[in-house]
């Protein structure tokens, strides 16, 4: 029997989420929806950033924002089980002020993702 993953807990991310949310949910267009276990974040169905357990998973950026993105902090890719999903982003964080910081990214992400049709 396989081992379910599991990527978020809301005991522990309820305050960040709360936070993440009261910016996200008020720009255009954008919708909730539990995907993995987390809380998903999507732009006209394409999915642009995510919860996790103490972190944040930008799934938009291009690849010269995930750069700059990398200089400024700590990054790795995301990993589901075996598999590294390559592009997107993941990043450690625990409190608003990490959060605040990353918030510029999520928007590009957030804007990346809405001008794909």
């Amino acid at each position: 029997m396989r081992d379910i993953m599991k990527y978020y807990s809301d005991d522990e991310m309820k305050h960040l989420r709360t936070t993440f949310e009261e910016t996200v949910l008020h720009w255009p267009q954008v919708s909730t929806k539990m995907m993995f276990g987390c809380p998903c974040y999507q732009v006209n169905g394409r999915l642009f950033a995510f919860l996790v357990t103490n972190g944040l998973v930008i799934t938009q950026l291009d690849k010269a924002d995930r750069e700059a993105l990398s200089n400024q902090h700590q990054t790795t890719f995301f990993q589901a089980g075996k598999k590294i999903v390559r592009g997107w982003v993941r990043l450690s964080t625990n409190n608003k002020k990490d959060l605040d910081r990353l918030m510029p990214y999520v928007r590009k992400g957030y804007e990346s993702a809405l001008r794909k049709e």
